[in-house]
């Protein structure tokens, strides 16, 4: 998805749709039955921590990374990342306070110690996340295509989709996918998201190709006025459109990221992830 190809009014939008979910999760919205996919690995072998464990570290995260870091209308910390963290914390008997900075400031103020883990922010295969210690990914992003209602397709695979008109963002991840993958189609590069979605509104392309977690905003969204469903499954490629989400800590601190790690697992397990999922997520992107 990611968040460099959002312009401000783009994320203004997501994070309104997001606290619409957040606030109706008790309602109608709740009772759907929406699968998600278990991303972690678990490590059976992993135990419970056993070294000693700070009583109290601040979380950094990226204020401005709807559904997965934001502020929410009553100032509080939400989001998908900071709720796990939030509970792995709780599961580790950790108090854990949330600050907020800027996408571009969360390394550096990680290595300078102004705070102990960063749970929503640089992608686990950016220069900045190698540089440190990372738990295994709690998310990965995928991608799918978007057809207007009442247009069918056979399948979602090259030798079906040869000809057709499909669009994507410019130099995004999704073109280079379908660059590789879908090259007997016609593809047509869009220079924003909403660009994109509104060219597929109104007939100027077959089908749409975005980051899952996106079009699945966008779906229920007032733009898309009702036009449009998700067609075929979702698309992953590590090459590509598919990145990890992961938590973050200084070299020297792999007790901790193990102890997150530990208790990410459980959280997967126990069904509390798919709860956070279900709570700022739309639909299942997936």
């Amino acid at each position: 998805m990611w968040r460099a190809k959002f312009t401000t009014m783009q994320w203004m939008y997501y994070r309104l749709a997001i606290l619409f979910m957040v606030a109706t999760s008790t309602s109608a919205l709740a009772v759907e039955t929406i699968e998600f996919p278990r991303f972690r690995h678990i490590d059976k072998l992993q135990t419970k921590p056993e070294a000693a464990l700070p009583g109290k570290i601040i979380l950094l995260a990226d204020e401005d990374f709807a559904p997965f870091s934001f502020k929410a209308i009553d100032g509080k910390p939400a989001g998908i990342s900071i709720q796990l963290a939030l509970a792995a914390c709780a599961q580790l008997k950790i108090n854990c306070e949330v600050k907020f900075l800027g996408f571009g400031s969360l390394t550096n103020a990680l290595q300078q110690k102004q705070g102990d883990l960063v749970v929503g922010g640089p992608k686990a295969e950016s220069p900045q996340a190698q540089a440190l210690n990372a738990t295994r990914p709690y998310y990965l992003s995928f991608s799918r295509f978007v057809a207007r209602n009442g247009v069918n397709f056979q399948n979602a695979d090259s030798k079906s989709l040869a000809g057709r008109r499909i669009g994507a963002v410019k130099n995004s991840m999704q073109e280079q996918f379908l660059k590789k993958n879908f090259g007997r189609a016609s593809l047509v590069g869009f220079e924003t998201s909403a660009s994109l979605f509104e060219a597929l509104r109104i007939g100027g392309i077959e089908l749409a190709f975005s980051d899952s977690t996106v079009a699945a905003f966008w779906l229920v969204g007032e733009t898309a006025r009702s036009c449009c469903v998700a067609f075929g499954g979702a698309f992953e490629d590590k090459a590509t459109i598919t990145r990890s989400l992961t938590m973050l800590v200084r070299g020297e601190d792999k007790a901790l990221q193990r102890a997150f790690d530990y208790a990410l697992d459980i959280l997967q397990e126990n069904g509390t992830t798919a709860k956070v999922f279900k709570t700022y997520l739309p639909a299942s992107p997936f």
